[in-house]
């Protein structure tokens, strides 16, 4: 393939998968005035200062998804089946003001995490990779899942897709930062789940090459 074939395929994808994102951006924005109400008792539920982060992960909207394979899910349109009640959030970049993806889970299930375009491995990357979240041997405090995250005032980061997060955790200790778990519990779970990944890599060695006599 040459390369401009190939460069003209990437813009093509790039704004294809921004112009998804911006429409479902959209359809939040829209239903938002018509469930108001069940995103404000979700945050009083839990105790979350809507205002506070608002800043850190845009509206946090409580809508109908349909969940989908690969950790992935999408906002459900009218007599999609099956759909269930989630909430939405905006994940940021590294700047913390582009928005990257859209994160959801559903309102039973807080622990699994699905992504609208798999590309927002972390919320709370700006402060992952800012150095000054690790002065005076301060780490990052990873949340157990998104709703903590959000309880906490967005403060630390929440993993979203784990085989993202492993390049993320190599750099943060290559800048001498350092990463807790939300307890003890947790960061064994954080140790494990690096350790699959790791063990996921499969690495051969080379087959012999044969020599003609």
């Amino acid at each position: 393939m040459s390369a401009s074939v190939s460069d003209t395929i990437k813009v093509a994808l790039h704004y294809t998968v921004n112009a998804r994102l911006m429409d479902a951006l959209g359809e939040l924005n829209d239903d938002e005035r018509r469930r108001w109400q069940a995103s404000a008792d979700y945050q009083n539920k839990h105790g979350i200062d809507g205002r506070a982060v608002s800043g850190f992960c845009g509206l946090i909207s409580v809508i109908d998804i349909v969940l989908l394979p690969h950790a992935r899910f999408d906002l459900a349109g009218p007599g999609d089946s099956p759909a269930t009640d989630g909430v939405v959030i905006e994940a940021l970049d590294e700047s913390g003001e582009q928005t990257i993806d859209l994160v959801a889970w559903t309102i039973t299930d807080p622990g699994s995490v699905y992504t609208l375009l798999g590309r927002a491995g972390l919320l709370g990357m700006w402060a992952a990779l800012n150095p000054a979240t690790y002065i005076f041997g301060r780490p990052l405090i990873v949340r157990r899942s998104p709703l903590c995250w959000l309880k906490v005032g967005c403060e630390g980061a929440a993993v979203v897709i784990p085989e993202l997060v492993a390049r993320t955790f190599l750099d943060i200790t290559n800048m001498g930062g350092r990463i807790s778990g939300q307890d003890l519990g947790h960061a064994r779970e954080l140790r494990a789940m690096l350790r699959v990944l790791v063990d996921q890599v499969e690495i051969v060695a080379p087959k012999p090459i044969s020599r003609a006599a």
